[in-house]
């Protein structure tokens, strides 16, 4: 797997004038990267269309003070640099994803499947994003002339990326299919799948806070509070005040890593591959609330919140 740089090279032509050259803005924004930038950006409610890239970056252009909304300007200041780093990634790109996978495959089994299809984009406050398992995204915005962090994202990305078998998606599938099993298989699935993808990327100590603040040490260290809310937003579920339920206010982030990090430090890293392979989270949280019952250092997840989903 190759990383495509077509967003990226084609921003570069773009900002490395003193003017805005209208031809070289087609060019930019008809790449793969710029179509999933702006799909994913509405999809999150941050509304971008061609219309505004190209009058935010005419501005750019226009006035050497001026900061647009999706942070080009960061790359029009260190155009160098992003020359610098394509003429690297362009020879590289290769020997970063052998080494994202690489991170995978040390908590993962080498028998999952992991082959997609990985763009560079610039812009917007995400890390990276995965459309369909078919498709990464990685904004290098945040990873400029950082090989390790890029590693880190990668690797994170593309464990969402994995193969997994239908059969699997199917029996997943049919727990969602009742209101209350699909809020909280919904938001247990999250949880764990964030969870370990931070746990690749981060590994068993969070040592450096992610760059797009979804994981920070602060995050770590209110860890009492999220599971409080996580507990609270189950049994609201539990007992059909779907009203109550606001997803939205809950770290994901934090809380799966909380959890894969456990149960992997006490050696139980097998059970992660029931969720990787088969989308079962069962095991991974009953472990997990048997440690930290012994252990009372770390929160836990209360039996009366979760009793009704894993029985």
């Amino acid at each position: 797997m190759a990383l495509n740089l077509d967003f990226i090279i084609t921003l570069y032509e773009l900002l490395n004038r003193d003017f805005f050259d209208e031809k070289a803005f087609h060019r930019f924004i008809i790449t793969k990267g710029a179509k999933g930038f702006i799909e994913h950006e509405n999809a999150m409610g941050r509304n971008v269309d061609i219309i505004d890239l190209k009058d935010e970056l005419i501005r750019l252009m226009e006035y050497e003070s001026y900061e647009d909304r999706y942070s080009f300007y960061k790359l029009k200041k260190n155009i160098q640099g992003l020359k610098r780093d394509i003429y690297y990634l362009s020879s590289n790109g290769e020997k970063l994803v052998k080494l994202a996978l690489d991170r995978i495959y040390r908590i993962i089994s080498d028998d999952v499947e992991i082959k997609t299809d990985i763009y560079l984009y610039a812009g917007g406050s995400d890390g990276g994003f995965t459309v369909n398992r078919n498709e990464v995204y990685i904004n290098y915005l945040n990873y400029i002339g950082e090989k390790e962090e890029l590693i880190k994202i990668l690797s994170h990305e593309l464990y969402h990326s994995r193969k997994i078998k239908l059969w699997n998606k199917l029996k997943f599938g049919m727990k969602l299919l009742l209101k209350k099993s699909r809020y909280a298989y919904g938001l247990l699935g999250r949880i764990i799948e964030e969870g370990i993808a931070c746990f690749i990327q981060h590994g068993p100590i969070l040592t450096r806070d992610d760059k797009t603040g979804n994981l920070t040490r602060k995050n770590i260290a209110l860890s009492r509070m999220h599971f409080d809310m996580l507990n609270e937003t189950l049994l609201n579920i539990k007992y059909g005040k779907f009203s109550r339920v606001k997803l939205s206010s809950l770290n994901v982030y934090a809380i799966g890593y909380i959890i894969v990090s456990t149960v992997h430090n006490e050696e139980m890293s097998y059970l992660l591959n029931q969720w990787t392979v088969s989308l079962d989270l069962k095991n991974i949280i009953m472990e997990y609330m048997r440690i930290s019952r012994s252990n009372k250092m770390l929160p836990e997840i209360k039996f009366e919140a979760i009793e009704w989903i894993l029985y």
